[in-house]
């Protein structure tokens, strides 16, 4: 085996903690690619990053940071496996504490991870039926249908304004005329047999994405009768564990709007730690709610279509080539159980 646990056992709050050591040429086997790592962003003249010859990133950073980077590679890769080893099913990200970094020795860590504490439901079928038996307003007008296709003629003359004009970079046009919205004009958008199958179309996509905003709506009025009934001793590390998922999910929204982190802070006069703790509340609810759904899962016996997963998992890795394989399938096994409980609670009609 590529590790060992020296020594496991449950801490308070419904924590648990590991310590073990991963094997000395297994840490080895991480080693070029720790290189790679230290040396992506390390600028020196006369060499590409990411190129630069081992002795110089060994002479600038030591020895043993670059067995603390291969350690830490070979622990991420290795982590599912002592998880199971283990025998618990850990809650969030875990913290990670290494204990020992020497040439020809063991990597030792510590792992500390929030696992399922306990959790007292109400009686969330009859909450669900409560709920999910209140009628959805799903009435489409022909007046939305008429706001949609006015906006793909405002679309489609903004377009064609600037094909015509390539070198107006301004915003204002002024009124713009609107093309009809003949054989031609639905074109643009698909192959439609007529005008009425376009139309059609839309309305379709409308009522669906109604259908899901009254899903979600429900979803959310459901859960948060089944929060507030709900007895949980709720772990610190799995609300840390959701401020952190929060603040990524903060840095990738910022990134696709053409921003970074510290720009979008000093716009809206923000820290990080002041968002946390705006966050807080949101945080703790969304571990909840993890929790609530893991339970009642349990509680249930269900289980997500192992083909379901298989495909899910498939389709990360390919995707995302360094991605951890027992990660992955945790990750996809989690989403598509949740998936199978609120298929439950909404049958409770």
């Amino acid at each position: 085996m590529s590790f060992s646990i020296i020594k496991k056992g449950a801490l308070p709050d419904s924590e648990f903690e590991i310590e073990g050591e991963i094997k000395a040429d297994v840490v080895k086997g991480f080693r070029e690619e720790a290189l790679k790592n230290i040396s992506s962003d390390l600028k020196i003249d006369g060499f590409r990053p990411g190129h630069i010859p081992e002795k110089v990133v060994v002479d600038r950073f030591g020895e043993v940071a670059i067995l603390e980077e291969a350690g830490r590679l070979a622990l991420e890769k290795h982590y599912g496996d002592i998880i199971t080893d283990a025998k618990i099913s850990p809650l969030g990200a875990p913290a990670v504490t290494i204990t020992k970094v020497a040439p020809g020795e063991a990597f030792g860590f510590k792992i500390k991870t929030a696992v399922m504490p306990e959790v007292k439901l109400p009686d969330y079928k009859k909450i669900s039926k409560e709920v999910m038996s209140e009628k959805d307003e799903l009435e489409l007008k022909d007046e939305e249908i008429d706001t949609v296709i006015k906006d793909l003629q405002k679309q489609v003359a903004h377009n064609d304004y600037h094909i015509a004009h390539p070198n107006d970079n301004s915003h204002d046009h002024g009124e713009l005329e609107l093309p009809e919205v003949n054989e031609e004009f639905i074109k643009k958008f698909g192959t439609f047999e007529n005008i009425d199958a376009f139309k059609n179309r839309i309305r379709e996509s409308l009522k669906a994405e109604k259908e899901n905003k009254a899903r979600d709506v429900k979803r959310l009025k459901t859960m948060d009768k089944i929060i507030e009934k709900a007895e949980i001793k709720m772990p610190k590390m799995l609300v840390d564990s959701e401020l952190n998922k929060m603040v990524s999910e903060l840095g990738s929204n910022v990134a696709q709007m053409g921003l970074n982190i510290e720009t979008y802070l000093k716009h809206v006069n923000k820290t990080i730690e002041q968002l946390r703790e705006e966050w807080t509340a949101d945080a703790e609810k969304r571990a909840k709610t993890q929790l609530i759904l893991n339970q009642i899962g349990i509680a249930e016996k269900l289980e997500p279509n192992q083909d379901d997963v298989k495909k899910e998992v498939e389709h990360i890795m390919n995707a995302y080539k360094d991605a951890d394989k027992s990660r992955a399938t945790i990750y996809v096994e989690t989403m598509l159980l949740n998936e199978e409980v609120w298929k439950l609670l909404e049958a409770q009609k």
